[in-house]
């Protein structure tokens, strides 16, 4: 008995160190107002609401990790998962990200719904470098589905092969797949990022001749970060090319965006962002077709390791545009 008893005890504790369960999870609250007499910003998904308190993302992070094998599921609610999830399957509608991976040696395949490999910035708002999202991350997808493999070929670079179901979709489409691609290279104070995407944006179904024209979809994007004591900058620049209404000529997109932040001490940060996007045949960015930019300044309070509240003043500005937005902000990390 006492010798059963021994081995349940050694099999159990060998089971322990082999397996890990983590529970983590972000909230991420916001109020906006303007004197523009708006309801919603209709050129932004994330902290687009005015004149009302909003839950951007309220979102879980389980993960189970046993020996190679390690598996994440992260169901989450919020206005940024009813805007981009609205054209999926019911039951995918509040799945943030779920994957199964498996790693050995220097490499990893996963297979699964992942976030967004473009542009520095995620949807967990509390690891970002201003409050709110910029125009570079609202205008690249979200999340990817499909098959990623991370391959660690130094302790600075590091590279993410993707083959994914398109731009921006969970279900099945029937069409071709996408490839991306995110190499990363970090040496000392800085991180560089790069990736890729080229894909086919056809939709489910019999395609018409202007679709079939449509379809492909060529974009590349870099972003470099430098931290320095308590200064950290970040920038993002990207370029686009598609066919549009059936023409041969390939349109294209711009974007660039500037960041910093400085934090006084552990508790108060300060943030602020200059950025312009530029989409003169309308390709993704309907709000106009002229270069439009935003101005930011805020600050950040850390009330003890998992609280954040802060405020933000923002400038959406277009040729004949000026938007003013002031945004208070309340996030829970635990």
């Amino acid at each position: 008995m006492r010798k059963l008893v021994a081995l349940c005890f050694i099999l159990a504790t060998v089971f322990q160190a082999q397996t890990q369960f983590t529970l983590s999870g972000t909230y991420d609250s916001y109020v906006g107002v303007s004197n523009k007499g708006m309801s919603s910003l209709p050129f932004m998904v994330s902290h687009s609401k005015i004149g009302t308190y909003d839950i951007n993302l309220l979102e879980l992070e389980l993960r189970y990790t046993r020996k190679a094998w390690t598996a994440q599921f992260s169901p989450a609610l919020g206005s940024y998962m009813q805007n981009n999830y609205a054209l999926e399957a019911p039951l995918r509608r509040y799945i943030y990200e779920g994957y199964l991976q498996y790693a050995k040696g220097k490499n990893e395949l996963a297979l699964g719904t992942f976030s967004s490999p473009y542009t520095q910035e995620t949807p967990r708002g509390v690891d970002q470098l201003s409050a709110s999202r910029s125009l570079a991350a609202e205008y690249v997808p979200y999340f990817v589905s499909g098959l990623r493999w991370t391959r660690s070929w130094t302790k600075q670079l590091k590279t993410q092969f993707f083959i994914t179901n398109g731009w921006q979709r969970l279900m099945l489409s029937g069409a071709r797949p996408s490839l991306g691609l995110l190499v990363q290279y970090e040496k000392k104070n800085w991180k560089y990022n790069w990736s890729h995407f080229y894909g086919d944006l056809a939709p489910t179904g019999k395609l018409s001749p202007e679709l079939a024209l449509n379809r492909w979809r060529f974009f590349q994007e870099f972003n470099v970060g430098y931290t320095n004591n308590d200064w950290t900058f970040q920038s993002c620049v990207y370029a686009g090319l598609q066919k549009q209404n059936g023409e041969n000529q390939l349109k294209y997109w711009l974007q660039g965006n500037l960041q910093a932040s400085y934090n006084l001490n552990d508790h108060l940060g300060f943030n602020a962002r200059t950025e312009v996007f530029f989409d003169p045949d309308q390709v993704i960015f309907s709000a106009a077709s002229t270069p439009f930019s935003s101005l930011s300044l805020g600050f950040m309070y850390r009330i003890g390791p998992a609280l954040q509240f802060g405020q933000e003043f923002r400038c959406f500005l277009a040729k004949q545009t000026e938007i003013p937005v002031y945004y208070s902000f309340l996030r829970l990390k635990f």
